[in-house]
């Protein structure tokens, strides 16, 4: 749950007077868990001396609704954890110190594990400084993961779903345009397209029709008309 301490509350005792030595202990302000879930809280520090067998480390805990500040893990050569208390076997010393590491995990989060936590290093003669504090908020679920899983499943129905809608427009667009093309090629010509699509020679009984067999009889409306001219003629 932690990344990193980018956002690290740093306490120094740089320009104390009369000056003294001082031990720099850096936490993350936030955390978050899930109920039931482990949630690591990093705790790092620096000393102006080397780190001795005697450090000791303690974490304190306070509710976010206020009250008394309880001791939740005592570290010295080797972690203390509290017997009683909310915290009672679900804490896990997570620490090296000699690598300045004094972190800590909870386990089996609960909704009342909501508070402040602090993390104070004693590292003699490194003994001054103020101390950090990293601000727990556990929820019933994580949020964060909800949200992809959300989006993750929407994508999951809505690709699909336009992929067979495209492919549906697709196919009858097609299933039109052929439509057209169909009822174009079978549409019945007027009396006026055929003539104008039927050429004689000098033999009018061998017509030359572009779009009909020459076995077929000539019978268009051209050769009609020109018979009537003639039958008009003779009369």
């Amino acid at each position: 749950m932690w990344e990193g301490l980018e956002q690290a509350e740093r306490v120094s005792c740089v320009g104390s007077m009369p000056p003294v030595l001082c031990i720099d202990i850096s936490m993350h302000p936030d955390a978050f868990g899930v109920v039931g879930k482990s949630i690591k809280l990093k705790c790092s520090f620096t000393s102006s001396y080397p780190i001795s067998d005697i450090v000791a480390v303690d974490w304190t805990y306070r509710q976010l609704n206020g009250g008394s500040t309880v001791t939740i893990l005592h570290f010295q050569n080797k972690p203390y954890p509290i017997l009683e208390g909310p915290f009672k076997d679900r804490i896990i010393w997570e620490g090296d110190v000699r690598r300045g590491d004094a972190s800590i995990s909870l386990t089996d989060l609960r909704l009342t594990d909501n508070g402040t936590l602090s993390c104070i290093v004693w590292n003699p003669p490194d003994v001054h400084g103020n101390v950090p504090q990293t601000k727990l908020t556990v929820t019933i679920e994580n949020l964060f993961f909800q949200f992809n899983t959300v989006i993750l499943l929407s994508a999951l129905v809505f690709i699909p779903s336009a992929l067979v809608s495209l492919l549906l427009l697709i196919r009858m667009r097609r299933s039109i345009n052929r439509g057209r093309t169909k009822n174009l090629k079978w549409r019945k010509k007027s009396p006026i397209e055929e003539s104008q699509d039927c050429v004689y020679d000098d033999n009018e009984n061998t017509p030359l029709h572009p779009t009909l067999p020459q076995e077929q009889s000539p019978g268009c409306f051209m050769k009609f008309c020109l018979r009537c001219l003639d039958d008009s003629d003779e009369d």
